[in-house]
Protein backbone atom coordinates (compact mmCIF):
# COMPACT_ATOMS: atom_id res chain seq x y z
CA UNK A 1 0.00 0.00 0.00
CA UNK A 2 1.38 3.77 -0.80
CA UNK A 3 0.86 6.33 1.19
CA UNK A 4 0.73 9.46 -0.52
CA UNK A 5 0.00 12.95 0.70
CA UNK A 6 -1.66 15.83 -1.11
CA UNK A 7 -0.95 19.21 0.39
CA UNK A 8 -3.06 22.07 -1.36
CA UNK A 9 -2.04 25.98 -0.18
CA UNK A 10 -5.71 27.33 -0.90
CA UNK A 11 -7.36 30.75 -0.98
CA UNK A 12 -10.62 29.97 1.16
CA UNK A 13 -12.76 32.65 2.16
CA UNK A 14 -15.45 33.08 4.73
CA UNK A 15 -18.55 30.70 3.60
CA UNK A 16 -16.15 28.85 1.53
CA UNK A 17 -16.13 24.93 1.48
CA UNK A 18 -12.58 24.08 2.67
CA UNK A 19 -11.82 21.50 0.26
CA UNK A 20 -11.17 23.15 -3.29
CA UNK A 21 -13.18 21.05 -5.95
CA UNK A 22 -9.70 20.37 -7.91
CA UNK A 23 -8.53 18.36 -5.25
CA UNK A 24 -12.02 16.59 -4.35
CA UNK A 25 -12.19 15.79 -7.91
CA UNK A 26 -8.98 13.74 -7.57
CA UNK A 27 -9.74 12.50 -4.07
CA UNK A 28 -13.08 10.76 -5.95
CA UNK A 29 -11.77 9.63 -9.29
CA UNK A 30 -8.72 7.56 -6.92
CA UNK A 31 -11.74 6.08 -4.53
CA UNK A 32 -14.30 5.44 -7.12
CA UNK A 33 -12.27 1.53 -8.22
CA UNK A 34 -10.93 -1.13 -6.19
CA UNK A 35 -8.08 -0.92 -7.52
CA UNK A 36 -7.54 2.31 -6.62
CA UNK A 37 -8.38 1.66 -2.71
CA UNK A 38 -6.35 -1.78 -3.14
CA UNK A 39 -2.61 0.44 -4.31
CA UNK A 40 -2.47 3.86 -2.31
CA UNK A 41 -4.26 5.56 0.40
CA UNK A 42 -4.47 9.42 0.28
CA UNK A 43 -5.07 12.29 2.93
CA UNK A 44 -6.05 16.01 2.12
CA UNK A 45 -4.01 18.78 3.79
CA UNK A 46 -5.20 21.95 3.22
CA UNK A 47 -3.42 25.33 3.69
CA UNK A 48 -5.58 28.61 3.75
CA UNK A 49 -2.73 30.98 2.81
CA UNK A 50 -5.34 33.45 3.87
CA UNK A 51 -4.87 32.48 7.22
CA UNK A 52 -1.40 32.62 6.88
CA UNK A 53 -0.60 35.66 5.22
CA UNK A 54 2.29 35.98 2.44
CA UNK A 55 5.00 36.53 4.87
CA UNK A 56 4.53 33.78 7.09
CA UNK A 57 7.29 32.30 8.33
CA UNK A 58 8.16 28.29 7.51
CA UNK A 59 7.82 27.93 11.40
CA UNK A 60 4.16 28.68 11.34
CA UNK A 61 3.39 25.26 9.25
CA UNK A 62 5.02 23.44 12.28
CA UNK A 63 1.54 22.64 13.74
CA UNK A 64 -0.17 21.55 11.05
CA UNK A 65 2.57 18.97 9.89
CA UNK A 66 3.10 17.94 13.47
CA UNK A 67 -0.04 16.44 13.17
CA UNK A 68 1.35 14.02 10.25
CA UNK A 69 4.23 11.21 10.62
CA UNK A 70 5.85 12.54 7.42
CA UNK A 71 8.28 9.75 7.64
CA UNK A 72 5.91 7.14 6.49
CA UNK A 73 4.47 8.93 3.27
CA UNK A 74 5.58 7.37 0.11
CA UNK A 75 5.04 10.64 -2.23
CA UNK A 76 3.76 14.18 -0.61
CA UNK A 77 2.41 15.88 -3.69
CA UNK A 78 2.09 20.16 -3.53
CA UNK A 79 -0.22 22.47 -5.46
CA UNK A 80 2.14 25.05 -7.53
CA UNK A 81 -0.36 27.93 -8.43
CA UNK A 82 1.17 31.30 -8.81
CA UNK A 83 0.20 32.63 -5.59
CA UNK A 84 2.29 30.03 -3.22
CA UNK A 85 5.21 30.00 -5.80
CA UNK A 86 7.35 31.53 -3.88
CA UNK A 87 6.96 29.38 -1.11
CA UNK A 88 7.86 25.89 -2.83
CA UNK A 89 11.01 25.48 -2.52
CA UNK A 90 11.26 26.42 1.02
CA UNK A 91 8.51 24.29 2.24
CA UNK A 92 9.86 21.31 0.53
CA UNK A 93 13.41 21.98 2.49
CA UNK A 94 10.82 22.10 5.51
CA UNK A 95 9.00 18.34 4.66
CA UNK A 96 13.11 17.23 4.09
CA UNK A 97 13.43 18.85 7.97
CA UNK A 98 10.81 17.04 9.19
CA UNK A 99 11.21 13.55 8.16
CA UNK A 100 9.89 13.32 4.60
CA UNK A 101 12.12 11.18 2.65
CA UNK A 102 9.83 10.37 -0.12
CA UNK A 103 9.14 11.45 -3.04
CA UNK A 104 7.81 15.10 -4.05
CA UNK A 105 5.18 15.67 -6.44
CA UNK A 106 4.40 19.24 -8.17
CA UNK A 107 1.46 19.42 -9.87
CA UNK A 108 -0.81 23.08 -11.12
CA UNK A 109 -0.93 25.69 -13.49
CA UNK A 110 2.82 26.62 -12.65
CA UNK A 111 3.73 23.18 -13.75
CA UNK A 112 1.40 22.09 -16.35
CA UNK A 113 2.88 24.47 -18.83
CA UNK A 114 6.42 25.06 -17.78
CA UNK A 115 9.01 23.19 -20.00
CA UNK A 116 10.64 19.70 -18.78
CA UNK A 117 14.36 21.69 -18.20
CA UNK A 118 12.90 25.09 -16.79
CA UNK A 119 11.31 22.72 -14.01
CA UNK A 120 14.24 20.46 -13.50
CA UNK A 121 16.07 23.75 -12.84
CA UNK A 122 13.25 25.70 -10.62
CA UNK A 123 12.13 22.85 -8.49
CA UNK A 124 15.37 21.10 -7.64
CA UNK A 125 14.38 18.51 -4.90
CA UNK A 126 11.01 17.57 -6.90
CA UNK A 127 11.06 14.11 -8.44
CA UNK A 128 7.47 13.69 -10.25
CA UNK A 129 6.09 16.64 -12.13
CA UNK A 130 2.49 16.42 -13.55
CA UNK A 131 1.93 18.40 -16.71
CA UNK A 132 -1.88 17.26 -17.16
CA UNK A 133 -5.20 16.94 -15.34
CA UNK A 134 -4.01 15.47 -12.51
CA UNK A 135 -6.74 12.91 -11.83
CA UNK A 136 -4.92 9.85 -13.37
CA UNK A 137 -2.09 11.25 -13.10
CA UNK A 138 -2.37 10.86 -9.37
CA UNK A 139 -4.10 7.34 -9.94
CA UNK A 140 -0.91 6.34 -11.05
CA UNK A 141 1.69 7.29 -8.89
CA UNK A 142 2.56 3.73 -7.71
CA UNK A 143 3.56 3.14 -10.87
CA UNK A 144 6.60 5.53 -11.17
CA UNK A 145 7.68 6.08 -7.13
CA UNK A 146 10.41 3.12 -8.09
CA UNK A 147 11.71 5.32 -10.86
CA UNK A 148 15.46 6.96 -10.05
CA UNK A 149 15.11 9.88 -12.79
CA UNK A 150 12.68 12.59 -12.94
CA UNK A 151 9.27 11.56 -13.78
CA UNK A 152 6.96 13.78 -16.23
CA UNK A 153 3.72 12.60 -16.33
CA UNK A 154 1.02 13.97 -18.57
CA UNK A 155 -1.94 11.45 -18.57
CA UNK A 156 -4.77 11.49 -20.27
CA UNK A 157 -8.13 11.58 -18.14
CA UNK A 158 -11.38 9.94 -19.30
CA UNK A 159 -13.63 12.53 -18.60
CA UNK A 160 -17.09 10.67 -19.47
CA UNK A 161 -16.09 8.17 -16.68
CA UNK A 162 -14.67 10.59 -14.13
CA UNK A 163 -16.29 10.37 -10.82
CA UNK A 164 -18.15 13.27 -9.28
CA UNK A 165 -16.51 14.86 -6.71
CA UNK A 166 -20.25 15.94 -4.77
CA UNK A 167 -22.33 12.69 -5.82
CA UNK A 168 -19.08 10.42 -4.38
CA UNK A 169 -19.22 11.98 -1.22
CA UNK A 170 -15.53 13.60 -1.83
CA UNK A 171 -16.86 16.83 -1.38
CA UNK A 172 -19.19 17.18 1.06
CA UNK A 173 -21.43 20.16 1.27
CA UNK A 174 -23.16 21.59 4.31
CA UNK A 175 -26.66 22.97 4.06
CA UNK A 176 -27.19 26.07 3.12
CA UNK A 177 -23.57 26.57 2.20
CA UNK A 178 -22.61 30.20 0.78
CA UNK A 179 -20.52 29.19 -1.97
CA UNK A 180 -19.76 26.30 -4.07
CA UNK A 181 -18.15 25.37 -7.16
CA UNK A 182 -18.69 23.44 -10.21
CA UNK A 183 -17.69 22.89 -13.46
CA UNK A 184 -20.05 21.34 -16.75
CA UNK A 185 -16.50 21.25 -18.91
CA UNK A 186 -12.41 22.32 -19.05
CA UNK A 187 -10.39 23.49 -21.20
CA UNK A 188 -11.12 26.33 -23.86
CA UNK A 189 -11.49 26.63 -27.44
CA UNK A 190 -9.48 29.97 -27.82
CA UNK A 191 -5.77 31.08 -27.52
CA UNK A 192 -5.44 33.79 -26.04
CA UNK A 193 -1.77 34.13 -25.39
CA UNK A 194 -1.75 35.56 -21.56
CA UNK A 195 -4.30 32.64 -20.46
CA UNK A 196 -3.41 29.15 -19.21
CA UNK A 197 -6.65 27.47 -19.19
CA UNK A 198 -6.55 25.79 -22.99
CA UNK A 199 -5.15 22.11 -22.99
CA UNK A 200 -2.09 22.65 -24.58
CA UNK A 201 -1.67 18.96 -25.14
CA UNK A 202 -4.51 18.01 -26.71
CA UNK A 203 -6.18 21.59 -27.60
CA UNK A 204 -9.58 20.89 -26.80
CA UNK A 205 -12.43 21.05 -24.27
CA UNK A 206 -13.12 18.68 -22.54
CA UNK A 207 -17.26 18.10 -21.30
CA UNK A 208 -18.70 16.00 -18.20
CA UNK A 209 -21.59 13.94 -19.52
CA UNK A 210 -24.83 16.17 -19.17
CA UNK A 211 -26.57 13.13 -17.01
CA UNK A 212 -23.75 13.94 -14.27
CA UNK A 213 -24.24 17.66 -14.53
CA UNK A 214 -27.88 17.60 -13.71
CA UNK A 215 -27.54 14.72 -11.16
CA UNK A 216 -25.05 17.31 -9.88
CA UNK A 217 -26.90 20.35 -10.03
CA UNK A 218 -29.96 18.09 -8.14
CA UNK A 219 -27.43 17.37 -5.21
CA UNK A 220 -26.84 21.26 -4.48
CA UNK A 221 -30.58 22.22 -5.01
CA UNK A 222 -31.27 19.89 -2.29
CA UNK A 223 -28.16 21.22 -0.29
CA UNK A 224 -29.66 24.57 -0.90
CA UNK A 225 -26.62 26.32 -1.66
CA UNK A 226 -26.67 29.95 -2.01
CA UNK A 227 -24.35 31.25 -4.61
CA UNK A 228 -22.49 28.08 -7.28
CA UNK A 229 -19.56 29.57 -9.23
CA UNK A 230 -19.42 27.96 -12.40
CA UNK A 231 -15.67 27.53 -13.58
CA UNK A 232 -15.80 26.87 -16.99
CA UNK A 233 -13.65 29.10 -18.86
CA UNK A 234 -16.12 30.11 -21.41
CA UNK A 235 -19.66 28.82 -20.20
CA UNK A 236 -21.30 29.94 -23.23
CA UNK A 237 -19.21 28.10 -25.64
CA UNK A 238 -20.48 25.53 -27.53
CA UNK A 239 -24.43 24.41 -27.11
CA UNK A 240 -24.65 22.27 -24.28
CA UNK A 241 -24.25 25.22 -22.05
CA UNK A 242 -27.74 25.89 -22.91
CA UNK A 243 -29.04 22.86 -21.74
CA UNK A 244 -27.50 23.33 -18.24
CA UNK A 245 -29.44 27.18 -18.14
CA UNK A 246 -32.52 24.98 -18.86
CA UNK A 247 -31.67 22.30 -15.79
CA UNK A 248 -31.18 24.82 -13.40
CA UNK A 249 -34.45 26.89 -14.26
CA UNK A 250 -36.26 23.95 -14.95
CA UNK A 251 -35.38 22.65 -11.31
CA UNK A 252 -36.37 25.82 -9.81
CA UNK A 253 -32.87 26.13 -7.67
CA UNK A 254 -32.66 29.53 -6.02
CA UNK A 255 -28.76 29.74 -6.31
CA UNK A 256 -27.06 32.38 -8.15
CA UNK A 257 -24.78 31.21 -10.47
CA UNK A 258 -21.91 33.01 -11.90
CA UNK A 259 -20.84 32.01 -15.52
CA UNK A 260 -17.34 33.37 -17.10
CA UNK A 261 -18.89 34.54 -20.71
CA UNK A 262 -18.05 35.73 -23.84
CA UNK A 263 -19.49 38.37 -25.31
CA UNK A 264 -19.14 37.76 -29.11
CA UNK A 265 -20.80 34.51 -28.38
CA UNK A 266 -24.02 36.23 -27.64
CA UNK A 267 -25.42 36.44 -31.33
CA UNK A 268 -27.86 34.40 -33.55
CA UNK A 269 -31.22 32.45 -32.15
CA UNK A 270 -28.68 30.71 -29.55
CA UNK A 271 -27.46 34.03 -28.00
CA UNK A 272 -31.10 34.91 -28.18
CA UNK A 273 -32.06 31.50 -26.18
CA UNK A 274 -28.95 33.02 -23.98
CA UNK A 275 -30.44 36.00 -22.81
CA UNK A 276 -33.80 34.75 -22.51
CA UNK A 277 -32.61 32.34 -20.02
CA UNK A 278 -30.63 34.51 -18.02
CA UNK A 279 -33.91 36.64 -17.91
CA UNK A 280 -35.77 33.71 -16.18
CA UNK A 281 -33.17 32.30 -13.97
CA UNK A 282 -30.51 33.98 -11.43
CA UNK A 283 -27.57 34.42 -13.80
CA UNK A 284 -24.94 36.77 -12.78
CA UNK A 285 -22.52 36.99 -16.17
CA UNK A 286 -18.67 37.59 -15.86
CA UNK A 287 -16.63 38.61 -19.42
CA UNK A 288 -13.47 38.61 -19.44
CA UNK A 289 -12.53 41.53 -22.17
CA UNK A 290 -9.34 42.60 -21.22
CA UNK A 291 -9.07 45.58 -23.23
CA UNK A 292 -11.38 47.54 -25.91
CA UNK A 293 -8.58 48.73 -27.97
CA UNK A 294 -8.44 46.46 -30.90
CA UNK A 295 -4.74 46.38 -31.38
CA UNK A 296 -4.22 45.73 -28.21
CA UNK A 297 -6.40 42.86 -28.03
CA UNK A 298 -4.65 41.50 -31.58
CA UNK A 299 -0.71 41.74 -29.28
CA UNK A 300 -2.90 39.18 -27.26
CA UNK A 301 -4.10 36.56 -29.86
CA UNK A 302 -7.53 37.70 -28.97
CA UNK A 303 -8.99 40.30 -31.64
CA UNK A 304 -11.94 41.30 -30.00
CA UNK A 305 -14.84 42.09 -32.14
CA UNK A 306 -16.41 45.46 -30.53
CA UNK A 307 -19.37 45.48 -32.89
CA UNK A 308 -20.81 41.98 -31.21
CA UNK A 309 -19.33 43.63 -27.77
CA UNK A 310 -20.90 46.33 -27.81
CA UNK A 311 -24.08 44.84 -29.07
CA UNK A 312 -24.15 42.49 -26.40
CA UNK A 313 -23.49 45.29 -23.94
CA UNK A 314 -26.83 46.60 -25.44
CA UNK A 315 -28.99 43.98 -24.34
CA UNK A 316 -27.85 42.96 -21.72
CA UNK A 317 -28.26 46.45 -20.48
CA UNK A 318 -31.99 46.47 -21.91
CA UNK A 319 -32.75 42.96 -20.21
CA UNK A 320 -31.58 44.54 -16.90
CA UNK A 321 -29.40 40.76 -16.67
CA UNK A 322 -26.52 41.38 -13.79
CA UNK A 323 -22.61 41.15 -15.32
CA UNK A 324 -19.54 42.42 -14.99
CA UNK A 325 -16.33 43.11 -17.26
CA UNK A 326 -12.62 42.50 -15.98
CA UNK A 327 -9.79 44.30 -17.96
CA UNK A 328 -6.14 43.36 -17.79
CA UNK A 329 -3.37 46.55 -17.65
CA UNK A 330 0.22 46.14 -18.70
CA UNK A 331 -0.43 44.46 -21.84
CA UNK A 332 1.51 44.44 -25.18
CA UNK A 333 1.11 47.70 -26.74
CA UNK A 334 -0.95 49.05 -24.20
CA UNK A 335 -0.62 52.40 -22.65
CA UNK A 336 -2.21 55.03 -20.14
CA UNK A 337 -4.19 56.29 -22.33
CA UNK A 338 -5.64 53.42 -24.23
CA UNK A 339 -6.55 51.82 -21.03
CA UNK A 340 -8.58 54.69 -20.13
CA UNK A 341 -10.10 54.60 -22.90
CA UNK A 342 -11.26 51.18 -22.40
CA UNK A 343 -12.68 52.46 -18.89
CA UNK A 344 -14.27 55.11 -20.37
CA UNK A 345 -16.23 52.96 -23.74
CA UNK A 346 -17.54 50.79 -21.14
CA UNK A 347 -18.49 53.22 -18.77
CA UNK A 348 -20.23 54.67 -22.11
CA UNK A 349 -22.44 51.57 -22.97
CA UNK A 350 -23.62 51.32 -19.35
CA UNK A 351 -21.34 49.26 -17.96
CA UNK A 352 -21.27 50.03 -13.94
CA UNK A 353 -19.10 46.82 -12.52
CA UNK A 354 -15.73 46.81 -14.35
CA UNK A 355 -12.94 45.53 -12.82
CA UNK A 356 -9.23 45.33 -13.77
CA UNK A 357 -6.33 43.35 -12.83
CA UNK A 358 -2.46 43.64 -13.59
CA UNK A 359 -0.81 41.26 -16.28
CA UNK A 360 0.88 38.18 -15.08
CA UNK A 361 3.04 36.15 -17.07
CA UNK A 362 2.40 32.56 -16.67
CA UNK A 363 4.78 29.92 -17.10
CA UNK A 364 4.37 27.76 -20.88
CA UNK A 365 2.23 30.88 -22.04
CA UNK A 366 2.80 32.10 -25.15
CA UNK A 367 2.80 36.08 -23.62
CA UNK A 368 5.53 34.04 -21.22
CA UNK A 369 7.48 33.67 -24.08
CA UNK A 370 7.44 37.36 -25.63
CA UNK A 371 8.59 39.21 -22.96
CA UNK A 372 11.77 40.43 -24.08
CA UNK A 373 9.48 41.07 -27.10
CA UNK A 374 7.39 44.03 -25.15
CA UNK A 375 10.30 45.22 -23.05
CA UNK A 376 8.10 43.90 -20.30
CA UNK A 377 9.47 43.70 -16.54
CA UNK A 378 8.36 42.19 -13.29
CA UNK A 379 7.82 42.56 -9.77
CA UNK A 380 6.87 40.55 -7.03
CA UNK A 381 3.82 42.44 -5.72
CA UNK A 382 1.12 42.22 -3.08
CA UNK A 383 0.76 40.00 -0.15
CA UNK A 384 1.43 36.54 -1.48
CA UNK A 385 4.70 38.11 -3.83
CA UNK A 386 3.11 37.43 -7.04
CA UNK A 387 5.36 38.26 -9.85
CA UNK A 388 3.34 41.23 -12.59
CA UNK A 389 4.44 43.51 -15.23
CA UNK A 390 4.90 46.79 -13.87
CA UNK A 391 6.60 48.45 -16.92
CA UNK A 392 7.05 48.01 -20.93
CA UNK A 393 8.04 49.52 -24.15
CA UNK A 394 4.68 51.19 -24.40
CA UNK A 395 4.44 52.18 -20.53
CA UNK A 396 6.77 53.49 -17.64
CA UNK A 397 6.83 52.17 -14.00
CA UNK A 398 4.78 55.68 -13.59
CA UNK A 399 2.40 54.89 -15.91
CA UNK A 400 1.33 51.81 -14.46
CA UNK A 401 1.51 53.06 -11.02
CA UNK A 402 -1.16 55.58 -12.77
CA UNK A 403 -2.91 52.31 -14.39
CA UNK A 404 -3.04 50.33 -11.04
CA UNK A 405 -4.64 53.42 -9.32
CA UNK A 406 -7.11 53.69 -12.17
CA UNK A 407 -8.08 50.04 -11.31
CA UNK A 408 -8.39 50.82 -7.67
CA UNK A 409 -10.51 53.15 -7.57
CA UNK A 410 -13.13 51.34 -9.66
CA UNK A 411 -13.67 48.52 -7.32
CA UNK A 412 -11.69 49.84 -3.87
CA UNK A 413 -9.88 46.44 -2.41
CA UNK A 414 -6.32 45.00 -1.95
CA UNK A 415 -6.16 43.56 -5.71
CA UNK A 416 -3.13 41.74 -5.96
CA UNK A 417 -4.43 40.11 -2.26
CA UNK A 418 -7.40 38.57 -3.89
CA UNK A 419 -5.58 36.67 -7.40
CA UNK A 420 -7.50 33.68 -7.04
Amino acid sequence: MVNTLLISFDLIRQDEIPTPLAIASILAQQRSTNEGHDRMRIEHLSINMLEYGGDACLEQFDPVLAAYDLERFDAIALSAYIWNEYLLNPFIALLRQRGFRGKVVLGGYQITYGRQEELLQRYPDCQIFISSYAEQAIADLPDHLDVQAPVFLNTPVDFPQLASPYLSGALPVPMGAGMVRLETKRGCPYRCSFCAHRDLVTRGVHKHPLEKVFQELAFLAERRVKRVNVLDPIFNAGKEHLEVMREVIRSGMRSTFTLQTRFENIRGEQGASFLELCEQGNFHLEFGLQTTDHEVSRHIDRANRMDLVDAALEQLGARGIPFEVSLIYGLPGQTLDSFQRSIDHLQAKGCSDIKAWPLMLLPGTKLHDQKAQWGMEEEPLGEFRIPVVTASNAFTREEWERMELLARTLVPSNRLEQVA
